[in-house]
């Protein structure tokens, strides 16, 4: 048996390990379950892997990437995805019918806000 020496690393769902929602700077984490459950819902209609970029953010990472004061991410409830430009109309309609309160298109950034509230 292999053990992961990485913190964070293990299934919380069929498509995604808890530490791609990690914090970047201190590791901690805060996931609402519905977030998971709709990132499914969204990978099953796409049928593509999704990529987050963005996760859980404590307080401190948030002012350093400049986010929003009262960001969904410092609670668990935001997640940024990898999504190429010119599949975000698709990927958009995808994510509000998997139930998704906030769809946000960054366009040519190449990626886009998802968050339930």
């Amino acid at each position: 048996m292999t053990t992961s020496k990485r913190l964070n690393d293990f299934q919380i769902a069929e498509h995604f390990k808890l530490r791609e929602f990690e914090c970047p700077c201190c590791h901690c984490i805060r996931l609402s379950p519905v977030l998971v459950e709709r990132l499914e819902a969204l990978r099953a209609q796409w049928c593509k892997p999704i990529i987050v970029t963005s996760g859980y953010r404590c307080p401190p990472h948030n002012v350093q990437v400049k986010g929003a004061k009262k960001s969904l991410h410092m609670i668990g409830q935001a997640a940024d995805i990898v999504v190429p430009f010119n599949e975000q109309s698709v990927v958009e309609v995808f994510a509000r019918r998997a139930g998704f309160t906030q769809v946000i298109p960054y366009g040519r950034r190449n990626f886009m806000h998802l968050a339930v509230a």
